[in-house]
């Protein structure tokens, strides 16, 4: 059966949108990431705190105006794995 916690990860909005993100550009910052994800400010904050909560995105403060985000090796496990779902899916 699966968790509440993967269909937390993978039924909240634009979380899995911004982990693939990361995952495909490595390390990026808050404005950065609001450039391309086309969602709130809320959204997009509580879509990193749950990845970060969750061990597949780390948040790496260089100083308090300087804050990065970076997927973890388990994130890009977690993307890959969402995409081999998807595959059987098509299938």
């Amino acid at each position: 059966m699966v968790s509440e916690n993967v269909r937390e990860l993978i039924g909240r909005k634009r979380t899995m949108q911004v982990l693939e993100l990361l995952v495909s550009d490595g390390i990026m910052n808050y404005s950065e990431i609001e450039r391309e994800v086309n969602s709130s400010s809320d959204t997009i904050s509580e879509a990193l705190k749950l990845l970060c909560e969750y061990g597949l995105a780390e948040r790496v403060e260089q100083s308090s105006r300087n804050v990065q985000y970076r997927p973890t090796e388990t994130g890009r496990k977690f993307v890959t794995a969402v995409e081999s779902i998807e595959t059987i899916l098509r299938d």
